[in-house]
């Protein structure tokens, strides 16, 4: 039942994702008729809006098509740490940028700072749309009470298990190679740590 509950819940915010992403469109085409001045950039304001919304459409339901309700909960968790980091790296270039108008304006830099007004409120209407994404599929989270499912292993780590496991049959019970080849040892992670011979335990 609360596996249902969970799903209901995505499919509701999905609608609601289409009835915005269908209001954005009509605001996009309203305010591309007149492409100057505030108009340009309230086109760019819904342009983001639009477009954030659009990926958290998208992303959702692909991760609803899943039957799996585990691998659901998982992909609605990912999600929200997607759009939390969309919401803070807008974040982090809105301050650079109003720096960067600032410091433009003190020095009569009027055609750049103009250039950069319309950076920043692009800037800042994927901040809001980021946060907005984030606050729904946070809310979601927490209305249903779900705990994040623990991830399967990567392929990289599935190989690693793989090649230890073969490797463990090779050996007889005193840690010795069947045949005439050398144990060869193996960097677990395939990175330039240190390498460490594999041994039965």
């Amino acid at each position: 039942m609360e596996s249902e509950s969970f799903r209901g819940r995505v499919m509701a915010l999905i609608q609601k994702s289409r009835r915005a992403l269908r209001l954005y469109s009509s605001a996009g085409v309203a305010s591309n008729l007149k492409a100057d001045g505030p108009s340009e950039l309230s086109g760019a304001q819904v342009l983001e809006w639009r477009e954030i919304n659009g990926l958290l459409l998208r992303k959702l339901s692909e991760a609803a098509e899943s039957p799996n309700t585990k691998k659901l909960i998982y992909d609605v968790f990912s999600l929200r740490n997607e759009f939390q980091t969309v919401w803070r790296t807008s974040e982090s270039e809105l301050v650079q940028s109003q720096r960067e108008l600032i410091a433009c304006a003190e020095r009569g830099d009027f055609i750049r700072a103009a250039s950069l007004s319309v950076n920043l409120v692009s800037l800042k209407a994927r901040l809001q749309a980021g946060q907005a994404a984030h606050h729904e599929l946070d809310m979601l989270i927490r209305r249903s009470k779900v705990i994040r499912p623990t991830a399967e292993l990567s392929e990289e780590a599935a190989t690693v298990v793989s090649t230890i496991a073969i490797l463990d049959e090779a050996l007889d019970d005193d840690g010795h190679e069947y045949g005439s080849r050398a144990m060869t040892p193996v960097a677990v992670g395939g990175g330039t740590g240190k390498v460490t011979p594999l041994k039965r335990s």
